[in-house]
């Protein structure tokens, strides 16, 4: 499995890391600052059977999570079935759980922080 962690706080994506190998050790993890360099990585993702998890923040410079999720579609990578996204945010507003759910492949929407249980639900999910 990889994990891509599509976030501009540097210190989520380091707790987020070393919280996940506590949980699975065997996983590829690759972080990337924003949507733009999140895509490229799914762009350039060669073993299309792998299970890909991304983690996305909401709001990020250069591309935010909204408009990585609208470039998925773009692109049809949603048809990959492999690929499982999840919203993880530090946002409460509720608008912007219900915009979530336009996008249908989404698998979740998670409040930070991230937690042991919250991995271990999407591992086994």
């Amino acid at each position: 499995m990889k994990l891509l962690i599509v976030d501009d706080d540097m210190v989520f994506r380091m707790i987020a890391s070393k919280m996940w190998m506590l949980v699975d050790s065997s996983v590829e993890i690759e972080e990337c600052e924003n949507g733009e360099q999140g895509l490229a990585s799914l762009k350039k993702q060669k073993d299309l059977s792998q299970k890909i998890v991304v983690l996305l923040d909401i709001n990020m410079p250069v591309l935010d999570g909204w408009s990585f999720l609208e470039q998925i579609e773009e692109n049809n990578f949603y048809n990959l079935s492999q690929l499982n996204i999840y919203i993880v945010s530090s946002s409460a507003d509720e608008r912007d759980v219900l915009k979530a759910k336009r996008f249908g492949f989404l698998k979740g929407f998670i409040q930070k922080p991230l937690s042991e249980e919250d991995i271990t639900a999407i591992i086994e999910s």
